[in-house]
């Protein structure tokens, strides 16, 4: 839809015009490149840059309006374009692209997934359980968007404000009833999703990621609890939030004004849950769980394996429930849910092992998934890992001491290096690795280039044996340098399988 800039200007919180209100707006950018007629251009101080530099870029193109921080207002002399100014320009872009889209999230029941770990999965988790009790469901997450007729690869979690509201309001063009979502930290502090009314927020975990970022995890907390603000909207009744109270940093939380599911797997926040995992059968043909929600008992064949699928399917039920949907329904829904790409994706590999793909590139992560898979077998426990370049350096350290306790066999490769020297991260990989006294590890092997060490991996598994690669999980790529090079794990595991005379 088309809105003049005075219909913006109304419909937008502390958006103050300076100017007859006449023009046109049809789109929204922060980026002047994208800038041009019927697009309205918001000047917003970044990281990266800031866009009160590129008025006159944007003014150049063709674009008639610009949205300028009341505090820069002496950028506004002799632009040519109408003026807009906000005492905060950053969350504008989704603001106007919300209006813009016809404000889709309020003809969606939309659910907000955030977390340091689990949250992609529970995301689909979540797309499969509301298309199952609520109607069509679409998807924003790390791996792809899905507007309910078309699906692309994901290049953000969370899109900037114009994409994600764009996209939106694609579902509702669709005839989504409903969007599952995954939330970042990076896209709650930047305000991506502003103006977003959430119908349910899962908050899952928190553990240390993204620290080059947010400091430390005190900042990193404040920016995942900010999507508890989203539930709190203005124009309709709060929403609901279903939260991991077996992690304390979450179950500290306030959820005041909010129809709150406390969900545990039966760690230390079990008295204090609404939902609890009171039995969870592990296989590696799937997973049976049993769950008391409020002292009525539900029950779940799932064809997700390990430990932290249980605490992922708990999630995603206890969601539902915040909703307000059936125990018996929601469960029924998750029974349908197929393997999530790049989480935990099983490969059989010809001599008799198992080959798992995994994204996890935190320590917890890590780890978690290490003992996961501990519980599936007998066999050696086989881990291939690496750490992103210009990335937190700490954590480096934390996920090679876990791989010496919980692994007996590790190669320590590359993941994406970016800028750096691949030598250097396995090395401070290492010093994790060496410090542990009494390491499970009875051999480490550094390899930097990731497809030979996972084939080496691979060649070395013996029936039984499971070969953990972690780190990449769903991407195809590898960044090294300023080069984005064709890269994906699951697709060297096929490509081993079929050279040995398995099947994928």
């Amino acid at each position: 839809m088309e809105l003049t800039t005075r219909e913006l200007a109304e419909r937008i919180p502390g958006l103050e015009l300076h100017g007859t209100g006449t023009a046109v707006v049809r789109e929204v950018t922060a980026d002047s490149r994208q800038a041009g007629p019927g697009v309205l251009f918001v000047a917003v101080a970044g990281t990266a840059g800031d866009g009160h530099d590129f008025l006159g870029e944007a003014v150049e193109t063709g674009c008639e309006a610009v949205v300028i921080q009341r505090n820069r207002a002496d950028r506004c002399d002799s632009l040519g374009a109408e003026i807009l100014t906000a005492a905060h320009t950053r969350p504008v872009p989704a603001l106007a692209a919300r209006e813009l889209a016809g404000c889709p999230d309020r003809r969606l029941l939309a659910a907000g997934v955030t977390g340091t770990n689990g949250k992609t999965t529970v995301s689909f988790l979540l797309r499969e359980l509301l298309a199952g009790v609520h109607g069509p469901c679409g998807l924003i997450g790390t791996i792809r968007y899905e507007d309910g007729k078309e699906g692309v690869p994901a290049p953000l979690t969370t899109p900037g404000g114009p994409v994600f509201y764009h996209w939106l309001g694609r579902m509702v063009s669709n005839g989504c009833h409903a969007v599952s979502m995954e939330i970042s930290s990076h896209a709650l502090d930047q305000d991506r999703t502003a103006g977003l009314e959430l119908d349910l927020a899962v908050m899952t975990n928190l553990g240390r990621d993204h620290l080059d970022y947010h400091r430390d995890l005190e900042s990193y907390l404040a920016a995942k609890a900010r999507i508890l603000e989203l539930c709190r909207g203005t124009d309709r009744k709060s929403g609901a939030v279903a939260l991991n109270v077996d992690d304390p940093a979450l179950a500290g939380l306030d959820t005041a004004g909010l129809h709150t599911i406390r969900f545990s797997t039966g760690g230390a926040g079990s008295d204090r849950a609404d939902l609890v995992v009171r039995r969870a059968q592990l296989g590696l043909a799937g997973t049976d769980i049993e769950w008391d929600c409020g002292g009525t008992t539900t029950t779940l064949a799932s064809p997700l394996v390990g430990r932290f699928n249980v605490e992922n399917l708990t999630a995603a039920m206890a969601g539902g429930i915040a909703l307000g949907f059936e125990p018996e329904a929601c469960a029924e829904a998750l029974k349908r849910v197929p393997q999530v790409p790049g989480r935990l994706e099983r490969f059989d590999l010809p001599q008799g092992a198992l080959a798992v793909v995994d994204y996890a590139h935190t320590h917890d992560a890590l780890e978690a998934v290490l003992a996961a898979c501990d519980e599936l077998g007998d066999g050696h426990l086989i881990t291939v890992f690496g750490c992103g370049g210009d990335r937190d350096q700490g954590k480096r350290f934390l996920m090679g001491e876990v791989s010496a306790r919980c692994s007996d066999r590790v190669w320590i490769t590359s993941d994406n290096p970016r800028s750096e020297d691949p030598e250097k991260i396995i090395s401070m990989i290492r010093a994790g690795v060496d410090a542990v006294e009494s390491p499970r590890a009875r051999t480490v092997s550094q390899v930097a280039d990731r497809r030979e060490a996972v084939q080496a991996a691979l060649r070395t598994a013996q029936a039984g044996d499971i070969v953990v690669i972690a780190g990449k999980g769903h991407e195809d790529y590898q960044l090294v340098g300023e080069q984005v090079l064709q890269l994906d794990d699951r697709e060297i595991v096929r490509e081993w399988i079929e050279r040995e005379g398995g099947r994928a």
